[in-house]
């Protein structure tokens, strides 16, 4: 019990000391899809949540979470589009005290396609109907730049980004997220 208590006591201690270098942003997001991913789908909407390590002045570590969903643009059958990516990577701010970022994400998506199957009836039958659910998970990346707004001890974090959920399928990310320190 004493080892228990102590160790607590130093998480407590290490968690204060750096509580300055880490921080949270949770926020929304609109999906712009370029390509022949714009050709089928709408304008995307989600949300996310990232946490932040100041590793040194100028350079955070960061890990990503988030869920992202579109629709079709000729929703002749009825099907939805949606992704979570994991991401994990770096923002480097341009000069100390100036909150102009550059950052670079990789990662997992997790991608989901729902179908609705129409129904249709026969002699007094009803055919079909119901949903066809299809999922995978692809290798992706990101890249942009930001801005933080100071608002006291947080800021308002807005960004744009290149995104990359598979080899066809991209867009860009453009966000605002409330970030504060943990």
């Amino acid at each position: 019990m004493k080892k228990l208590f102590v160790l607590a006591a130093f998480l407590f201690a290490f968690n204060f000391a750096n509580a300055q270098q880490m921080a949270l942003g949770v926020g929304g997001n609109v999906f712009l899809p370029m390509g022949s991913f714009g050709d089928v789908v709408s304008m995307g909407f989600g949300g996310n949540a990232k946490f932040e390590y100041k590793l040194q002045q100028g350079l955070h570590l960061t890990g990503a979470v988030g869920y992202l969903t579109f629709s079709p643009k000729d929703d002749i059958i009825g099907w939805t589009y949606s992704v979570i990516p994991v991401l994990a990577g770096a923002k480097y701010y341009f000069s100390k005290g100036m909150p102009f970022y550059g950052m670079a994400e990789v990662g997992i998506n997790f991608a989901s396609v729902t179908v609705k199957i129409p129904s249709y009836s026969f002699m007094g039958q009803t055919y079909g109907g119901g949903e066809s659910t299809a999922s995978g998970s692809e290798f992706g990346f990101n890249f942009g730049a930001g801005y933080e707004l100071p608002i006291g001890k947080s800021a308002l974090d807005i960004y744009a980004k290149y995104q990359s959920f598979e080899s066809s399928v991209a867009g860009i990310n453009v966000g605002v997220a409330y970030k504060f320190g943990l």
